[in-house]
């Protein structure tokens, strides 16, 4: 197996992404690998306009999230980064942020929903694991 450098993390403070995160972990602790924690706010229209302050506080929450894993990471030994970025569309700035930082893989949770689910409401992970020129390890929050 090549040497994952660069790990891509994309968190939204879910248990769903934390489950995620702990792969995420064991790998970099394994290949010696850089984490990017990213955060996606996605923008706040209110129809064709954005609400510049409802971005920002969207925002501010993601960077809380994306900072708390950052630093629980760090306190495991892992090299970690934060990273938050304004989209429109969640599985777009994953795939953007992946290519521009040349990450070796993407690790991210799933709500693991049926096929009938997906169609119907359409899946992040699912466009993320569609269109991803790097390969993608999916983890389903398993509650038990």
């Amino acid at each position: 197996m090549a040497r994952m450098s660069t790990i891509l993390l994309p968190t939204d403070g879910s248990p769903t992404a934390a489950a995620a995160s702990h792969y995420a972990e064991d790998i970099a602790r394994a290949q010696s690998s850089h984490v990017i924690v990213l955060g996606i706010a996605q923008r706040a229209f209110v129809g064709p306009v954005e609400n510049e302050a409802l971005t920002e506080a969207i925002v501010e929450t993601v960077g809380e999230s994306v900072d708390a894993e950052v630093a629980r990471l760090g306190q495991a030994g892992i090299d970690a980064e934060p990273l938050v970025i304004r989209a429109t569309s969640a599985h777009e700035g994953i795939l953007k942020v992946a290519g521009k930082r040349h990450a070796d893989l993407i690790v991210m949770g799933t709500h693991g929903r049926s096929a009938l689910g997906r169609a119907t409401l359409g899946s992040v992970a699912d466009r993320v694991v569609r269109h991803a020129e790097m390969p993608v390890l999916l983890v389903p929050l398993v509650e038990g």
